[in-house]
């Protein structure tokens, strides 16, 4: 049988002369078998490629994903360090003011009815159990530590406003030449309840407010003379008695330690001293209870 081939008629460029070449049949089944191999295999290696170049691009966001996440966790554990740093720093001068304000003796002896409790609603297996050192409970004891200074920040404040209004200095120094309660009448020798103290001095020696407050009589008054009245609030009141003359007027406000008069003997007296009156709701209590001990 005769062999069957494909003719190809070849034209070189600007030439004249054709060139053939013959392929036998055979020959063109194999180069058509690999054409078509080569085919699938470019494709398989095309699919391949894209794969592999989207696993390369996931694999580098997953890398620059996975580097912000660390420095992210690093920046987390140094705030969440400095932040713990801060609590225990805050927290031990918390306990060390609660300490004072627990055993202020000031507050224990002038200090009002107290009240108080637990401003957060804590799960007994919260306080029973260990807390976990993360952000969140960090942030709690964060949000509790500062509910706790603000109390105590009232408190101080309520303290020192306590302290301010309460007389609980010496209006002038000297002898006690009569106590708080019943006593002899130095003018007919019988006896009587006598409502303050009576501090003796000179003559003129300055008379100093016992606590702040505001004066509400500045006059004379009977037995007392030159009478000055100071109410300090909370139903608290002094008088300072025989003065010789006022540094002060009704309405003005005066402060713990001003100057507000001199020792003088106006009114029933025998001689220049202080009649020094503390009142509770305008009845007389002794003025030694507001006193520093021991003085």
């Amino acid at each position: 049988m005769a062999k069957r081939f494909y003719t190809f008629i070849v034209v070189p460029n600007a030439s004249s002369r054709l060139h053939k070449v013959r392929v036998p049949m055979p020959v063109m089944y194999v180069l058509a078998l690999i054409g078509v191999f080569s085919f699938f295999v470019a494709v398989s290696l095309g699919f391949n490629y894209a794969r592999m170049a989207f696993k390369v691009s996931d694999y580098n966001t997953l890398q620059a994903e996975n580097t912000e996440l660390k420095i992210e966790k690093k920046n987390l554990e140094v705030t969440a360090k400095k932040l713990s740093t801060k609590i225990d720093t805050l927290s031990t001068l918390a306990d060390k003011l609660t300490t004072l304000i627990e055993n202020d003796a000031f507050i224990k002896r002038f200090g009002k009815a107290g009240v108080g409790g637990s401003t957060v609603d804590y799960r007994t297996s919260d306080i029973l159990g260990n807390t976990r050192l993360t952000i969140e409970a960090l942030k709690d004891q964060t949000a509790e530590l500062e509910n706790r200074m603000t109390l105590l920040e009232q408190l101080a404040e309520k303290r020192a406003q306590t302290i301010r209004f309460t007389p609980t200095i010496w209006p002038v120094r000297g002898r006690l030449a009569s106590h708080f309660g019943g006593r002899l009448d130095p003018f007919t020798g019988g006896t009587e309840v006598h409502l303050g103290l009576d501090i003796t001095g000179l003559y003129g020696t300055p008379v100093h407010s016992p606590a702040d407050g505001i004066v509400i009589f500045a006059a004379r008054k009977s037995d007392y003379g030159n009478l000055l009245i100071i109410d300090h609030g909370n139903g608290i009141t002094t008088r300072l008695g025989h003065l010789a003359r006022f540094q002060v007027k009704v309405g003005h406000a005066v402060t713990k330690g001003q100057i507000v008069g001199h020792i003088g003997m106006t009114g029933r007296t025998t001689g220049p001293h202080l009649h020094y009156e503390v009142r509770m709701h305008d009845r007389p209590v002794n003025p030694r209870k507001y006193l520093p001990a021991g003085e």
